[in-house]
């Protein structure tokens, strides 16, 4: 090959060996680029959680600034609905007619142990019990079934009610205050002024109120849906006690009804008593002030006699 061919395909190689290096310093332009703007998105989104307090913000307005976005759920994002468990209270109520007593108690204790709940509530009467019990939920339709089987059915309801929105509602609420908690305490470590320290401890203290409140009330809650309630009535049949059926006591009622036709006359006897003493009397004075102002005599009659012929003259 002669020197001009090799001048040739060196400007070739070089010009190539500039194109590559080109193209590397375009990627890695574009690379730095990219990591910019990603800093840049993440140190957007970090502001928009926690923005930066300058020298001037005291250690409470951090704290009031702390419970504005817990009040607002800033920090707890909200489940989506696809993501929610179901939530439901289930209550149901069985009236039975038993044989005996004693064995449909028996019968519902050994239920319930069986089940793993427990007897929150009984009473009992001459001819009858009512007994409330606690199942755990998922047990529900099989404690329901026992139930209706210890006798024969009077009556059967079931109730449920949904409270699925109310419970994760109470749930996120709930860690919002938690995490603002935390934060107030951790505001509360570095306040430098007595001021602040005061006013951070007051608020620690109402969140902490808070919090108790809201605690007991999803406490309630999840235990109403843990366990499930079922009151169960059960009567023996009309005209039986627990010793067996009882006959109607015909001498017992012929000696009510002799006793209510005495009591009746005896009544019908003091009125007419009530009657001669009271009723003669005004009778008779009646009567005597008619003779006297009206009737045979008639004062009255003459006094009005008078005073016309009077005025006809």
């Amino acid at each position: 090959m002669n020197k001009t061919g090799m001048s040739i395909l060196a400007a070739v190689m070089f010009t190539l060996l500039l194109a590559g290096c080109g193209q590397s310093k375009g990627v890695s332009f574009a690379s730095q680029s990219a990591d910019s703007s990603g800093g840049a998105s993440i140190a957007t989104s970090k502001k928009a959680v926690s923005r930066t307090y300058s020298d001037n913000d005291t250690m409470y307005d951090m704290a009031e600034e702390a419970a504005h976005e817990a009040d607002y759920g800033a920090e707890i994002p909200a489940p989506s609905p696809e993501a929610y468990e179901r939530k439901l209270i289930l209550t149901g109520n069985v009236n039975l007619e038993v044989t005996s007593l004693e064995d449909a108690r028996n019968s519902i204790e050994q239920m319930v142990k069986t089940l793993g709940g427990y007897v929150a509530d009984s009473s009992e009467w001459s001819n009858g019990i009512n007994i409330t019990i606690r199942i755990p939920s998922s047990q529900f339709n099989t404690a329901m079934n026992t139930a209706t089987g210890i006798g024969k059915i009077r009556s059967k309801n079931i109730n449920s009610s949904d409270v699925t929105d109310q419970y994760y509602d109470l749930d996120t609420r709930l860690k919002t205050k938690k995490l603002m908690l935390e934060r107030l305490e951790s505001y509360l470590k570095q306040a430098k002024d007595m001021k602040d320290m005061i006013q951070i401890e007051s608020k620690i203290n109402e969140v902490t109120s808070d919090l108790e409140v809201m605690q007991g009330q999803l406490n309630r809650l999840s235990s109403l849906i843990s366990f499930s309630t079922i009151t169960i009535t059960a009567n023996l049949p009309v005209n039986q006690t627990q010793q067996g059926f009882v006959m109607p006591d015909a001498k017992s009622k012929f000696r009510e009804f002799a006793r209510d036709v005495v009591y009746f006359f005896v009544q019908f006897f003091f009125v007419i008593l009530y009657v001669i003493i009271y009723g003669i009397p005004i009778l008779a004075a009646t009567l005597f002030l008619y003779w006297l102002l009206i009737g045979k005599i008639g004062i009255l009659r003459k006094i009005f006699a008078r005073i016309s012929s009077k005025k006809n003259k």
